[in-house]
C-alpha cells in the first residue's frame, strides 16, 4: 500500500451538554472527538475521509480541574468493512463502543486507536468498564492511546504487546509516556494553560501526533508537534 497524506477516520460528532457539580446547566456546545479530530487534522493540512461518524448527545459535569461525560443514548454499535478501506492509514476514536472491530485484520495499513469509547461506561459521569478486545484486534493496532487513568481497563498483556509497536499514554498536565517498539520515552509539560475545562484537548493532542507522524514517521518528533498545537487549542479555548 503506497503512502500518501490521507487518512480515513471512524468517530463521532455530540452535541455537549455541560453541567456544574451542583447539576445546573451551564452550556451547551459542539463536541465529539470527530470534531476535535477534524479541526486539528485540517490546520495541518491533512487529507482526511470521515468514513462514518455518529452524532450523540453528551451530558459532562465539569469540576475543577476535570470533566466527567456520559451518553444519554447508547448507538447500536457500526460494523466497519475493513477490506474495502483504501487509505494508508485509519483512525478510530469513538465516544462508546459505537464501531465494531470485528474483522480489523482486514485492513492493510496502519491504524491509530483511541481507548476512550472502548472504556467508558457511558451510563454515569466518568465511570469505566473493562475492555478485552481478541488476539486479532491486539495484534492489528499499529498505534494505541489511552489516558493514564483508562489504561488499567485493558488486559496487562495487551499493553505489553502494544510496547512493541506504538502505545501512548497521556497524563494531563504531568505530560506523557511513549512507547516505541519496546523503548520507552517520558515527557514532561513544560507550560500548563489554565482553562475551566480540557475538553477536546486529548482529541486535538492525538490527531496532531497522529498528523506528524504521517508526514515524519518519527513519533517523538509527533510528540513535540502535538504538545505546541494543544498548547495552542487551550490557549485560545473560549469558555
Amino acid at each position: 500500500m503506497k503512502k500518501t497524506n490521507n487518512i480515513s477516520i471512524f468517530s463521532s460528532f455530540a452535541k455537549d451538554y455541560l453541567y456544574n457539580e451542583k447539576g445546573n446547566f451551564l452550556s451547551k456546545q459542539k463536541g465529539g472527538p470527530a470534531y476535535y479530530i477534524t479541526q486539528a487534522l485540517k490546520k495541518a493540512a491533512v487529507d482526511f475521509k470521515l468514513e462514518h461518524v455518529f452524532k450523540l448527545k453528551t451530558e459532562i459535569l465539569i469540576k475543577e480541574n476535570d470533566e466527567f461525560g456520559k451518553i444519554t443514548a447508547v448507538p447500536v454499535p457500526f460494523k466497519i468493512d475493513f477490506s474495502n478501506i483504501d487509505a494508508p492509514y485509519l483512525l478510530i476514536s469513538s465516544l462508546l463502543n459505537e464501531f465494531s472491530l470485528d474483522g480489523i485484520g482486514d485492513y492493510k495499513g496502519q491504524i491509530f486507536l483511541d481507548i476512550q469509547g472502548y472504556v467508558r461506561d457511558g451510563q454515569d459521569f466518568g465511570k469505566k468498564k473493562h475492555w478485552r478486545p481478541g488476539k486479532g484486534i491486539q495484534q492489528s493496532i499499529f498505534c494505541l492511546k489511552a489516558g493514564d487513568y483508562e489504561i488499567s481497563y485493558i488486559p496487562k498483556s495487551f499493553i505489553e504487546i502494544q510496547k512493541e509497536k506504538i502505545l501512548l499514554i497521556t497524563k494531563g498536565t504531568k505530560g506523557c509516556d511513549l512507547f516505541v517498539f519496546g523503548k520507552k520515552y517520558s515527557f514532561e509539560t513544560q507550560r500548563v494553560i489554565k482553562t475551566k475545562n480540557t475538553l477536546g484537548a486529548g482529541d486535538t493532542f492525538f490527531a496532531n501526533f497522529v498528523s506528524n507522524y504521517m508526514k515524519t514517521e518519527n513519533p517523538l518528533e509527533g510528540i513535540h508537534f502535538a504538545t505546541d498545537r494543544v498548547l495552542e487549542f487551550l490557549s485560545s479555548k473560549k469558555i
